[in-house]
């Protein structure tokens, strides 16, 4: 393994329960009609926002589209800047623990733009991710399960697809892996299972620091 690629949301940030309620609260507000956690699950989850509005807003104007995904976004981070937040357990070591391997790593994410900005300012990436080798939806790049995310990102960071570790949460984001040619992907769930064959399941990054047998230095 030459790097690791991380998604954001579900994997760095268990955030999904707010993204349920925003998009229900405004998909309510702006259409009247109200989803159940399985249709989120099945029409919103995993897929970027261009191609969930479009679907249930039947919205083909790409600039419309982009207004309204601002919109929402901005619902949900007035939501998470009222509430504790923070990363899931065990990442930010996981992170100086790659630092001291000296392995690449960077975020490839479905979020978009204005959401970055506010993750690196409220978790302070910078102390282990370089922005400008951070992949995320700038608009046009297809999400996930397209692969072009984690391709971009193998490319930012200068490496083949085949050395690269990915932690997802989604079955669009290990699909959207899997395309791009990697096969070691870890999956963070709170579940036993999970549909798609991957190398492993794990609660947080203490347990896959754990797995891995990596250490870090007192």
């Amino acid at each position: 393994m030459k790097a690791v690629l991380f998604d954001f949301n579900g994997t760095l940030f268990n955030d999904t329960d707010i993204h349920i309620d925003v998009w229900r609260k405004y998909i309510k507000e702006k259409l009247n009609i109200e989803f159940t956690t399985e249709e989120f699950l099945k029409r919103i989850f995993g897929r970027d926002n261009n191609a969930i509005i479009a679907d249930i807003f039947h919205i083909d104007d790409l600039n419309e589209i982009h207004r309204i995904s601002e919109e929402k976004e901005q619902r949900y981070r007035d939501i998470c800047s009222t509430m504790d937040i923070s990363l899931v357990k065990g990442a930010t070591g996981f992170f100086d623990i790659l630092k001291e391997k000296k392995i690449p790593f960077t975020i490839a994410t479905g979020a978009n733009k204005s959401n970055v900005d506010f993750y690196f300012k409220v978790f302070h990436l910078d102390r282990w991710f370089d922005y400008d080798k951070v992949v995320y939806d700038d608009g046009y790049l297809p999400g996930k399960p397209d692969p072009s995310i984690y391709r971009l990102a193998c490319e930012k960071l200068g490496v083949d697809p085949q050395d690269v570790m990915v932690i997802e949460d989604s079955p669009a984001g290990v699909i959207a892996a899997k395309r791009a040619g990697i096969s070691e992907i870890y999956v963070i769930s709170s579940k036993d299972s999970f549909p798609y064959e991957v190398k492993g399941i794990i609660r947080d990054f203490d347990e896959l620091r754990d797995l891995l047998c990596w250490k870090q230095k007192d």
